[in-house]
């Protein structure tokens, strides 16, 4: 099996997948994404093909999502740190981590997101010098399985 590896930034604020919102028409039940999560998996795939230019890989593969929230005002004092500190608020980051997934299908970089076997994820506040964005990072991995 042949290697590789993707790495790709989205700038702006990361994302959250949203709840499927429904409507009916003419009796039928519609189901679909809200419009800002669409938007956003829409651009952030074309930022994927347009990195990843190749045919969309079939491999099981590994993902490292870094998702970096725009500084609030009050981590902008002189005694905060000056690099990245932890976001523990909303959106979730597993909410993130479905939109990057599904943007990356959209984009053509992976087939199917059920290929990413290994997932880690981290939702941080971007440093001082930083705009907010996020970082992903898919890699094939070794298919044997895991070593435990």
């Amino acid at each position: 099996m042949q290697e590789w590896k993707f790495d790709c930034v989205i700038p702006g604020p990361p994302i959250g997948k949203g709840r499927p919102r429904a409507t009916t028409m003419g009796g039928h039940v519609r189901l679909y994404t809200p419009k800002r999560t669409a938007d956003w998996e829409r651009s952030s795939a074309l930022i994927m093909r347009n990195a990843w230019m190749s045919a969309p890989s079939d491999s099981l593969c590994r993902a490292m999502i870094t998702a970096v929230f725009p500084r609030p005002k009050r981590l902008l004092r002189k005694k905060d740190s000056e690099h990245r500190l932890w976001h523990g608020s909303k959106p979730d980051i597993d909410n993130v981590c479905k939109s990057v997934l599904d943007s990356l299908v959209m984009g053509g970089v992976i087939r199917d997101d059920t290929q990413v076997v290994l997932l880690s994820a981290k939702s941080v506040y971007a440093s001082k010098i930083e705009g907010p964005c996020v970082e992903v990072v898919l890699a094939s991995i070794d298919c044997e399985g895991p070593s435990e």
